[in-house]
């Protein structure tokens, strides 16, 4: 005889039809191309499907109050689960399916779906659980729906303790006047223009794609791939010119160590830092080859 709970409901959860994780998708790829393309095409998007009285934009607010919202006991939280789950419920569920269905079309039209879906997103696993609440009922498989519960449950009491926890330095600046405000963001600015004035201009790019693609994984990766083949290319012609035997051998193992962009997950700043840091050996490499040749002449 099979026990009771292996006829239940396997609870799938797909991120093509999380509306949360969808919205994300389009913000993360318009933060992206802020700065490297035309963002016309996706902010259409995001106001077609997500503007004022959207079906679609009112299934988010459920989403964002679940992500969002704070409580201090774990009553409070299971209470408000139900309430967000019961107010789920009252959506029109064929123009939800509908909508979802035309905003996945539209981003596979305009874009390469399989790079926008591959976006970093934070909170994932707490979108998913809420995804699972949202969909399925405690008939189908209340194991796994009390455990995607927890989830949440644990988020908002985690995001209750944080919450009251004060930056001071952020309160002090938030009590000063406008200009004093402004000549601080100056201030702030101009350190940081100091400390990487030193950079390269092959270094000032990477740290630039950096930060214009830290959420968008697969934008970075296509973009290292394309300028570690030049590092290593760089690094072999000075290496050709390095007269001591045991340095020679030791930059030519150091090409060799340059990591392999397509077994990343994800690009993390060791990795930037790393390939900063072949440019700086680079830059040395050609001023010890440069004055080695002038003194061998």
């Amino acid at each position: 005889m099979k026990e009771p709970w292996t006829n239940m409901k396997t609870l799938k959860h797909s991120k093509y039809k999380n509306t949360a994780i969808l919205f994300e998708m389009l913000v993360r790829k318009l933060t992206s191309e802020t700065l490297t393309s035309d963002k016309t095409i996706t902010v259409e998007i995001i106001k077609k499907y997500f503007g004022k009285n959207t079906v679609l934009s009112k299934e988010l607010q459920l989403y964002n109050s679940l992500i969002k919202e704070s409580f201090k006991t774990e009553a409070q939280s299971l209470e408000f689960i139900r309430s967000c789950k019961e107010a789920h419920t009252k959506l029109n569920k064929s123009s939800l399916r509908r909508q979802r269905y035309n905003l996945v079309k539209e981003i596979s039209e305009n874009f390469d779906f399989q790079k926008v879906s591959k976006i970093r997103i934070n909170n994932y696993k707490e979108l998913a659980s809420i995804y699972k609440i949202f969909e399925y009922s405690n008939s189908d498989n209340p194991k796994d729906l009390l455990e995607c519960k927890t989830v949440i449950v644990e988020h908002i009491l985690n995001d209750s303790n944080t919450s009251t926890k004060k930056d001071v330095v952020l309160e002090t600046y938030k009590k000063h006047d406008k200009e004093v405000r402004m000549l601080a963001y100056k201030l702030l600015v101009d350190k940081f223009n100091s400390k990487y004035s030193s950079l390269n201009e092959n270094q000032k790019q990477v740290l630039n794609q950096y930060i214009t693609h830290v959420n968008d994984t697969e934008s970075l990766k296509l973009y290292l791939e394309g300028i570690l083949p030049n590092i290593k290319l760089q690094l072999k012609e000075q290496v050709l010119k390095i007269q001591d035997p045991v340095t020679k051998i030791k930059v030519d193992k150091l090409s060799d160590m340059l990591c392999n962009v397509r077994t990343i997950k994800v690009v993390k700043e060791s990795h930037i830092l790393s390939i900063l840091r072949y440019f700086d050996l680079i830059k040395e490499l050609k001023q010890v080859n440069k004055w080695s040749h002038f003194y061998t002449k």
